[in-house]
């Protein structure tokens, strides 16, 4: 599983040309890749959008994140009117990475029993259910507007504990490691698989200490402690060798300790940082490498790690799609559902410019994520996803989608 939190802590194919006015307003999202080959990192090419105009009030406005060439529209009568009015922003267009993620969905909830409830602290809702929506929505032409939306599917508005109807936004990534396959005397920092026996349980002190040297363990040696504490931190990174080669350090265990952040005890220890977010903490502990241990063994829980291919694997043993995965409390979001999020706009350099509204899917969970209105948004690789997942942090609009009856081929059980 890939999000076993240890703290709280694009992408749609196409193009349209803008006024010289808008060409600044370059989003972040486009630099999220769908699926994830090891290679060496190349910034994907960044696609401009029109201007974001926000909702009036009332019933939200429902935009699509990302444009593609104009084509022949007689695929969707309502959207080609859209389009030939120059308001692609009034359709939400189906593509190759939401089928990619509905069909996931779908593989996931074809193998979980179709009458047991789910989220039962809120939407209580069978799988079976789940399952119609996910298939109503693969069977949805390729563009649809708002009102066809509204008519095909409840929109089950999302609050958090505070009830003001916005969802608390946070966002995760894969941080890049530079590895080795042997030790040497910079790269002197091993990264180890999971012991057995009662080695796992180690603390993080005493595997600090090198109490598992010399058994075997060591899968790569790493020259950057802050880096790889938030490798543990996010569950997962990305090992990156000297000739290019890029493997997945997958999450292989832990040793069962409770987890303390390392910002509170740097507080408590009078530290003062600019702020206490991950790139603070990071500059810090590499000025001060004398203090580096102390301040990550604060923490006494340790992540282990294994050396796969691919992309990392979720909670529902699917892959991640960087960009639309996103991690709920399935107590009350089911694995499974699919929810319709307002999700922030972020120029080149990294300030919100605006707002879209796109697909995500609940594939994911984490210790950390707690509550209905608690969601978690993937957005990569490397610093500038994780620059990304700073900027998504806020209360935004979400909902949950579930198909309403009359629609669709089989018979409706959303509501049994």
């Amino acid at each position: 599983m890939f999000r076993h939190y240890v703290a709280a802590v694009t992408l749609l194919l196409g193009s349209l040309m803008l006024p010289q006015s808008v060409v600044a307003n370059v989003p972040a999202w486009e630099s999220w890749r769908p699926i994830y080959t090891p290679q060496p990192y190349v910034q994907p090419y960044q696609q401009q959008r029109r201007e974001y105009a926000p909702p009036r009030q009332g019933n939200p406005i429902y935009r699509q994140t990302a444009y593609r060439p104009h084509t022949s529209f007689d695929r969707s009568l309502e959207c080609g009117y859209a389009q030939a009015l120059q308001l692609p922003d009034q359709c939400i267009h189906k593509n190759a990475h939401t089928r990619h993620g509905l069909e996931t969905l779908v593989n996931y909830l074809k193998r979980v029993p179709p009458a047991q409830k789910a989220g039962i602290g809120w939407v209580n809702i069978s799988n079976a259910a789940l399952l119609e929506t996910v298939n109503e929505l693969l069977n949805w032409h390729e563009g649809i507007t708002p009102g066809t939306l509204r008519e095909r599917f409840s929109m089950r508005e999302i609050s958090t504990w505070r009830g003001d109807a916005k969802a608390q936004y946070t966002g995760y990534f894969t941080p890049f490691l530079e590895v080795r396959h042997h030790p040497n005397s910079e790269f002197r920092i091993p990264i180890y698989r999971k012991p057995n026996g009662t080695l796992a349980q180690l603390s993080h002190a005493d595997i600090a200490r090198r109490a598992l040297n010399g058994r075997g363990l060591e899968i790569a040696w790493t020259n950057d402690l802050a880096n790889l504490f938030f490798a543990q931190v996010q569950g997962s990174g990305i090992a990156r060798y000297p000739d290019g080669k890029e493997m997945l350090l997958e999450y292989g265990g832990d040793n069962g300790k409770t987890f303390s952040s390392i910002a509170h005890y740097m507080k408590q220890r009078g530290i003062k940082l600019r702020n206490y977010g991950n790139e603070a903490i990071r500059d810090w502990l590499r000025a001060n490498p004398q203090r580096a241990g102390e301040i990550i063994t604060s923490n006494p829980r340790y992540v282990f790690f294994k050396l796969t291919t691919g992309l990392p694997t979720t909670a529902s043993g699917t892959r991640v799609i960087p960009g639309h995965t996103v991690a709920v409390d399935r107590n009350y979001i089911p694995l499974g559902a699919v929810l319709l999020a307002e999700v922030p706009r972020i120029d080149a350099n990294g300030r919100e410019v605006g707002r879209d509204w796109r697909l995500l899917f609940a594939q994911d969970q984490g210790g950390d994520i707690k509550g209905a209105g608690r969601l978690d948004l993937y957005t990569g690789f490397g610093r500038h996803a994780e620059n990304i997942a700073h900027s998504v942090t806020g209360f935004r609009k979400a909902y949950m989608l579930v198909r309403k009856p009359g629609y669709g081929r089989n018979t409706n059980i959303a509501n049994r």
